[in-house]
């Protein structure tokens, strides 16, 4: 997959573009070009619900603001969480046929949707702590693990507040599985849990 991708341009700071729907929506339809053209597969979105998504999300980062600044960092992990989480349980987008000789081995062909709204989440996130922190983002190998996504789009299918915890498995964040959704508790348990990413199997 690509290393970045090609973010709408802007005046504003990415982490304020990011809330508004124009730029939210043409990002997103970015991703999707992006995927159709590395792996074959077309997306078709439903604008109505992408934007109900966006409304919901926004609504929740606005009431779980953190007022220490200290915890800026944390809190783009977790709008980038609460996003894919939003994006996974109403499920905007479509995937297409697979191409001749996709391997379903490999995550874009086993689950075209949820890998790719992943990938958006994860490259957002990537851009604002770039531009807010100087800072370079990695994923973990379990990205990468088949398996990984198999128990990701079992777990989602039961309970979409788990796509917090993958998205903290691939970004190698110690995940909170019982109230991802809650910024509150995923700091506290950041300081009592061990380091060591747990994993939902």
């Amino acid at each position: 997959m690509s290393d970045a991708l090609p973010l709408p341009a802007t005046t504003e700071p990415l982490r304020v573009a990011i809330r508004r729907l124009r730029w939210f929506r043409d990002a997103f339809a970015r991703q999707l070009n992006e995927l159709t053209a590395e792996t074959g597969v077309a997306f078709t979105v439903d604008d109505r619900t992408l934007a109900q998504i966006f409304v919901a999300w926004l609504r929740d980062v606005e009431a779980q603001k953190p007022a220490d600044p200290a915890h800026r960092r944390a809190y783009f992990d977790f709008v980038s969480a609460l996003m894919l989480r939003n994006l996974l349980r109403d499920l905007p987008v479509k995937a297409g046929p697979l191409p001749p000789g996709a391997d379903t081995h490999r995550a874009e062909y086993f689950w075209p949707e949820g890998f790719a709204c992943t990938l958006f989440c994860l490259n957002v996130r990537a851009a604002v702590i770039e531009q807010e922190f100087d800072a370079a983002t990695e994923l973990t190998p379990d990205f990468f693990s088949l398996r990984q996504w198999w128990s990701f789009r079992e777990n989602v299918g039961q309970d979409a507040d788990t796509a917090m915890g993958f998205f903290d498995v691939f970004i190698g964040a110690n995940p909170e599985w019982q109230m991802p959704a809650s910024f509150r508790c995923r700091l506290e348990h950041a300081l009592t849990a061990p380091h060591q990413a747990q994993k939902l199997g």
